[in-house]
């Protein structure tokens, strides 16, 4: 039997070692796996500068299964991250990276909260490839080919994969895709071509990693667009990374410019940054247990076939409310039976007469409108420099406390205790297609990411000592960019009288999903040779494309161009963005995280024939 996985990061690694897991009865196994940036792939790279940090502490990262793994598949239990650079990280490091100082300097340092840099979890994934081939039988091989797929094609049995050095066969192929870059959408193209006639510097969406920063020069202004995560990576490397430092004194960050460091004005159309995660405080596969969506009502949901979206993320809201409130009355209304309050507050659902029974102040009230937009309540926009810093700081605050005592910060990370409850309604399509694309893809992905996927803590601290020394200035809501008189001009269109001219304008985020525009030629060749399709929901007879590729949900087989499911040919992760949901998230210990299910599941498909 021959194999294929196109792409080496978590999630091809994930898929080879699941299949080698369970194949251990199946003779004559040959795996071949293609990436041009080796395992770990390109987003993991080691050739990127340590500053860039995971958003995910270190404990809570595994590429392990373990005995919450909801298949029947084998359990492979082994070193989370953390675990992995206390006990084998340096005998590693020493003999696969010639003793990288950095490298074994990170893995000595790094506590289990902490956050390492995203070249050291790529070094984990090179441990990880060679562990599985320990795995492996006698009757199993891989082979790795640091190249670019560029096609996959259906032969008269099983597929062609080529490269442009290399030719295969193969049984079965798993596309294991990251990021795409893509071409630009009509208003960058525009910029773009702006940008070339009056020689600016324009960069579309793409990774700092893989960005050209030596293009922005001291001391001049430059725009970014989006105050996301990726916003966070663009601000390191355009301060630390160009010789500033921060310095701790009395309690608070200060941040001493280099002198080379641009003047960065940033905005999008929140206006506010993501939030900071709370400081961890979980254990081990500790998670918030829904009270409202508990599994008897999804299961209950599913056999009826449908739910009101409406309603599923009402309930799903009452459930970060009750986490708010649980924390927040052990720490400041400590009068309140905790007990007594929580049993009329799921019996109520949440009704806002248990929150005034109660006693709580109305300062303290949750409030959904503020919550998505904090400018709300502002009387005017002139003093928002103001208004953004104080947000960054009690936001810090907050973080601080933690994801258990912070009544803030365990409220927002309820939200990724509970994606699984999501992911239940989206598998078994218990929305119809206009609600998936009203009330899931277009409001709570965006609220969901706001609250619950931001930066470190200690990101949003440098955030708010970078504004205090006039080195960021964030917009007020609604970022505009114009171009005239051979610049850019940036500002909000809620202050349009405050404007910043530019010769460098950079979007600050990853590049949108949209198998489309990709630039891939693999993606590219399945499109137009129809071997694949674009996803698209229909909706009072119109089509709206999501920008997945399409697959069966259930299996991750592509769809080809005529509605067939093509089989053998499976693809899961970034590509079906819009499908399935946050495919991009690391794996958590404990919680039988989505990503290694789903490479069980296509390890348990791609040899189910041959284990009969």
């Amino acid at each position: 039997m021959k194999l294929v996985i196109v792409g080496g990061g978590p999630r091809g690694l994930s898929a080879l070692e699941r299949i080698v897991e369970r194949s251990r009865d199946v003779k004559n196994l040959k795996i071949t796996m293609f990436d041009p940036y080796g395992p770990g792939g390109k987003i993991w790279r080691q050739d990127q500068p340590l500053s860039l940090k995971m958003n995910t502490v270190a404990c809570q990262v595994t590429l392990f299964t373990d005995e919450t793994l909801g298949t029947d598949g084998p359990v492979a239990k082994g070193p989370n991250l953390y675990e992995w650079a206390r006990d084998y990280a340096e005998e590693f490091i020493q003999e696969e990276l010639s003793g990288a100082l950095a490298f074994i300097n990170e893995a000595r340092n790094l506590g289990p909260n902490d956050h390492c840099s995203r070249a050291f979890y790529g070094v984990y994934q090179r441990w990880f490839y060679k562990y599985i081939r320990t795995r492996m039988t006698e009757q199993t091989s891989v082979t790795f080919f640091n190249d670019t797929v560029r096609a996959v094609r259906k032969a008269e049995e099983g597929f062609l994969v080529y490269t442009q050095s290399v030719e295969i066969t193969a049984d079965k192929v798993v596309l294991a895709l990251g990021h795409q870059e893509v071409e630009g959408t009509a208003a960058e193209k525009e910029l773009a071509a702006y940008a070339a006639e009056h020689r600016l510097f324009y960069s579309q969406p793409k990774n700092a990693a893989d960005n050209f920063f030596d293009a922005v020069k001291p001391r001049q202004t430059v725009l970014l667009k989006g105050l996301g995560l990726s916003f966070f990576d663009y601000m390191t490397m355009l301060t630390v990374n160009r010789g500033g430092t921060f310095r701790r004194k009395n309690g608070q960050l200060d941040y001493l410019p280099s002198g080379n460091e641009p003047l960065i004005v940033a905005g999008s159309g929140r206006g506010f940054p993501y939030h900071a995660r709370g400081v961890n405080q979980k254990s081990y596969g500790e998670q918030y247990q829904p009270r409202f969506l508990k599994q008897k009502n999804l299961n209950k949901w599913k056999r009826k076939g449908s739910f009101p979206a409406e309603e599923f993320f009402y309930l799903l809201k009452k459930e970060v409310e009750f986490v708010y409130y649980s924390a927040l009355i052990k720490e400041k209304y400590p009068e309140i039976n905790q007990k007594r309050f929580a049993e009329e507050y799921i019996r109520k659902k949440g009704d806002s007469t248990v929150i005034s029974k109660y006693a709580i102040s109305e300062e303290d009230y949750w409030d959904w409108s503020k919550i998505e937009h904090p400018d709300q309540g502002l009387s005017s926009y002139k003093n928002f420099s103001e208004a953004v810093l104080n947000y960054v700081l009690h936001d810090a605050g907050e973080a601080r406390k933690g994801n258990i005592d912070g009544p803030l910060s365990s409220a927002f990370d309820s939200l990724k205790d509970m994606r699984d409850q999501v992911r239940f309604m989206l598998d078994h399509q218990l929305f119809t297609e206009k609600e998936y694309k009203e009330q899931f893809l277009e409001k709570f992905i965006s609220l969901d990411s706001f609250l619950s996927i931001g930066p470190p803590l200690e990101r949003m601290e440098e955030l708010s000592a970078l504004l205090k020394a006039g080195v960021v200035t964030i917009l007020a809501p609604e970022m505009k960019i114009d171009m005239k008189d051979g610049r850019f001009i940036g500002y909000s269109a809620n202050d349009p009288e405050k404007k910043y001219d530019a010769f460098f304008l950079m979007e600050a985020r990853i590049p949108s999903i949209d198998v489309k525009r990709s630039v891939s030629p693999l993606m590219q060749q399945l499109l137009k040779e129809k071997v694949g399709r674009r996803h698209r929901l229909t909706i009072d007879g119109e089509a709206h494309y999501t920008g997945a590729i399409d697959v069966e949900a259930v299996s991750n087989q592509l769809i080809d161009g005529e509605g067939k499911v093509v089989p053998g040919l499976f693809c899961y992760g970034i590509p079906t963005e819009g499908i399935h949901w946050l495919t991009a998230a690391t794996s958590r210990p404990g919680t039988d995280p989505w990503n290694l299910r789903e490479a069980d599941c296509i390890a348990a498909r791609i040899l189910k024939e041959y284990l009969a």
